[in-house]
């Protein structure tokens, strides 16, 4: 197999996991929408910034672990039950397996998901609405998911095993996490030394070593 075939390969596999993955985001973490001149439009999902932080958690399971731990020194969560959490994660190997890095931009991590998007709207899985501020950026977006997209993952894709991981830690980050506005996530990635002085443009790099290091202080143990 040549290396332009193993790229195009490698792009395709990229292209299918962005899609799953802000779907699912979108998917789990949006609202029970109603409105009688949209009948068609069932959920709704508020804010592009807290898609990207959502994404960040899931593509970096050692963040997601980190943050855990922080919640878990401030009295907030079960503590035995994160700690069965991030065990599994390492001994799994996802910080480095499941990793899909992302850049450092402007305001943290971000990744370009206008084809993503775009895509969902093509297939009829979403909607979106924004408008323009005074100075023309591109303000409250809104993402609209169908009564089509949620029957179709309902019926079929919600039992895809290629999916499962996604779906699973969608949960969980929902259940520890669903709470917190975008911007809140967002603060709490700043504090991070590594994602907060990572440069412009730039991979944010991991701090499995950070999490190691603060699981055995809480929990007098190696991971």
């Amino acid at each position: 197999m040549s290396q332009i075939q193993i790229f195009n390969d490698f792009e395709e596999v990229r292209i299918y996991k962005d899609r799953i993955r802000i779907f699912l985001i979108l998917y789990f973490f949006s609202e029970k929408f109603t409105d009688d001149n949209f009948p068609n439009f069932k959920k709704v999902f508020k804010s592009e910034v807290k898609i990207q932080k959502i994404d960040f958690l899931l593509r970096n399971p050692d963040y997601f672990s980190y943050e855990l731990l922080l919640f878990v020194k401030e009295g907030k969560f079960d503590k035995n039950g994160i700690k069965l959490i991030i065990e599994e994660i390492f001994n799994t190997q996802e910080p480095s397996i499941r990793r899909l890095e992302m850049e450092r931009f402007f305001f943290g991590a971000y990744e370009d998901i206008d084809d993503v998007v775009s895509f969902l709207k093509s297939v009829d899985f979403i909607d979106f609405t924004s408008r323009r501020s005074v100075n023309l950026k591109t303000i409250d977006k809104q993402y609209f998911i169908t009564e089509y997209a949620i029957k179709k993952f309902e019926d079929s894709l919600e039992n895809l095993p290629s999916i499962q991981w996604y779906i699973k830690r969608c949960k969980l980050i929902k259940k520890y996490f669903g709470d917190l506005s975008g911007t809140q996530l967002k603060v709490l990635q700043y504090e991070v030394d590594e994602y907060r002085n990572t440069s412009y443009k730039e991979y944010i790099s991991d701090i499995q070593h950070k999490v190691k290091k603060i699981f055995s202080e809480v929990y007098g143990e190696d991971l």
